[in-house]
């Protein structure tokens, strides 16, 4: 692919958001890591707390710079329906966890990868269809220049 391709499709709104992801991802899997190995945490407690630590990378990286287009005005409605999208993630993330390390038996970190790549597809499906879609009646609310008043 010539560089000015591969330039476009990282400047692309899904480019933007594999970066941010990857980012988060790699926050989510340095917490799990260190909690796991170096503070004697439990697996499953530790991937929760990866997957909120990438969660916070995600939120902010995902309304300052992957998304321009918000569709909603309040940043409540749109934290309160973003942070319903992550619910269903996490319940994937540690379901899949589960299963792919007590039943599956393959080692938490080789699991990770693989629940990312699921998790990350179904949060960008869901966060682009409820949050960051224009529809024939939604109105432009740009992203990180968004009135203050509106929270």
């Amino acid at each position: 692919m010539p560089s000015s391709r591969l330039s476009a499709v990282f400047r692309s709104e899904f480019g933007k958001y594999i970066i941010a992801g990857s980012l988060a991802f790699a926050c989510d899997l340095s917490a799990l890591y260190l909690c796991t190995e170096m503070l004697q945490i439990h697996y499953l407690t530790s991937t929760l707390l990866g997957y909120l630590v990438g969660l916070g990378v995600s939120y902010w990286l995902n309304i300052t710079w992957v998304f321009t287009f918000r569709k909603y005005e309040q940043r409540l409605v749109e934290l309160t329906i973003f942070n319903g999208i992550v619910v269903v993630g996490l319940l994937l993330n540690q379901t899949l966890m589960y299963l792919l390390v007590e039943l599956v038996m393959i080692d938490y970190l080789q699991a990770k990868f693989v629940i990312a790549a699921v998790v990350m597809s179904f949060n960008y499906s869901a966060k682009k269809l409820l949050l960051f879609r224009r529809t024939p009646c939604s109105q432009e609310h740009s992203g990180p220049n968004m009135d203050e008043t509106s929270q």
